[in-house]
């Protein structure tokens, strides 16, 4: 497997804002694939709830339920808990815990979490 970093140029605000909704959305279903996977949830089942749910395609529901299953399938090999997880990054997390950001960016890391 070949892995390739590359930094997106896009030609509008609008481009831009359409692919980080994007992102967003699948991060999301990723996360609640998880979740749904921790309550016992058949695959084929949680595929056509997604795409129901979030408005996806069956290439990103699927996409993002393989991602769920690979990091749980980790968690389960290094022995660690399969509910505590943390999406969206252990350093803002921390940020968030400690409150050391305030104000309106405070505001944006809880909504996020």
């Amino acid at each position: 497997m070949i892995t390739i970093s590359a930094k997106l140029l896009f030609s509008s605000y609008q481009d831009k804002e359409k692919v980080l909704n994007l992102m967003r959305i699948w991060s999301s279903a990723m996360r609640y694939a998880y979740k749904r996977f921790l309550e016992g949830m058949e695959i084929n089942t949680l595929r056509k709830l997604i795409q129901d749910v979030f408005g996806l395609n069956a290439r990103y529901s699927h996409s993002a339920i393989v991602k769920a299953q690979a990091l749980m399938k980790l968690r389960k090999e290094k022995g660690q808990s399969l509910k505590k997880v943390i999406f969206g990054g252990r350093d803002n997390f921390r940020k968030l815990q400690k409150r050391h950001i305030n104000g309106k960016d405070y505001q944006g890391l809880k909504i996020q979490f």
